[in-house]
């Protein structure tokens, strides 16, 4: 591929993550284009060419002044697709769209036969592990919401295990996976657990601060698998891509487990009678040294 341009948006969003993959030039299908929001900075900053679709007729005119062409089409209708029959693309994005699909696995099948040699498509999904609807679990509740990872139109919730193996099963590979982020307050975390009847521990608190936790959508890169030998071969290769991930998350959520506990011991100690007792002993000391001195 060629070169990935560099870009000064905000990281911790999706749009930012999904264009600052996309390489130069690049031959684009958006799906969910929605009013164009992602088209025009795919536009700007990587001047890429865009074919956008999309499911709303309100909006998806919008979209028109930054993509090449724009259709209105329902990605779960196996037809959906038919127009763009001899179409080649080095990118697909699907930001926030298959949470949407009765079958997003079907679409995903779809997809293969319109990607380059070396096309990807670029994901962004809610993460339903989220610290948030966790804390709304432990309370019974699971409300949906206008907007955010509990949005009312969402059809399907994922997890980052559950989003590997909806790929793997479309005869996808994962070339890496990241995520924007949310970490909620220490406060706002104890306030839930207390109303669950939890206590809120150091170690609990820390379970709300580890990444698949406070990821708050998945960015994933993923190209389709030419044949079952490379399929064999590219699941092999992905397991062990995908296990530094895995160690990192585990090695920063007990970092941060041994962290919370050192600290909740020097509270503990700093509490106790005896280094009351000690840190009077210590500025009484200092005093007399000091009028010692200044004698």
């Amino acid at each position: 591929m060629t070169q990935v341009i560099a870009h000064s948006l905000d990281d911790n969003h999706s749009h930012s993550q999904i264009v600052r993959r996309v390489p130069r030039y690049a031959q684009v299908l958006e799906l969910g284009c929605g009013d164009g929001s992602m088209s025009r900075l795919l536009r700007e900053r990587c001047e890429a060419h865009i074919i956008g679709i999309d499911h709303n007729p309100d909006i998806v005119w919008q979209a028109q002044r930054y993509c090449d062409y724009v259709f209105t089409e329902d990605l779960d209708d196996p037809h959906s697709l038919d127009a763009l029959e001899g179409e080649k693309f080095d990118v697909i994005t699907l930001v926030d769209v298959l949470e949407h699909l009765q079958h997003p696995e079907a679409l995903l099948q779809r997809l293969k036969p319109l990607l380059l040699d070396e096309g990807q498509i670029l994901i962004s999904i809610p993460n339903i592990a989220h610290s948030s609807v966790r804390l709304e679990l432990l309370n019974g509740r699971f409300d949906y919401e206008t907007a955010g990872i509990l949005d009312a139109t969402h059809l399907k919730f994922f997890t980052a295990e559950s989003v590997q193996a909806l790929l793997e099963d479309a005869d996808f590979v994962v070339n890496d996976i990241d995520y924007t982020w949310h970490d909620l307050p220490d406060e706002v975390i104890t306030r839930y657990l207390k109303a669950a009847g939890l206590e809120p521990t150091p170690a609990a608190l820390a379970k709300f601060h580890e990444p698949d936790a406070i990821a708050y959508q998945f960015i994933i890169s993923s190209s389709p698998l030419a044949s079952e030998t490379a399929r064999m071969a590219e699941r092999s290769s992905q397991a062990q891509h995908l296990k530094p991930i895995d160690a990192s998350w585990q090695t920063w959520g007990r970092m941060h487990s041994e962290l919370a506990l050192a600290h909740a011991e020097l509270e503990r100690v700093y509490s106790t009678r005896s280094w009351q007792m000690l840190r009077r002993g210590a500025t009484a000391w200092r005093s007399i040294q000091s009028r010692f001195t200044l004698e």
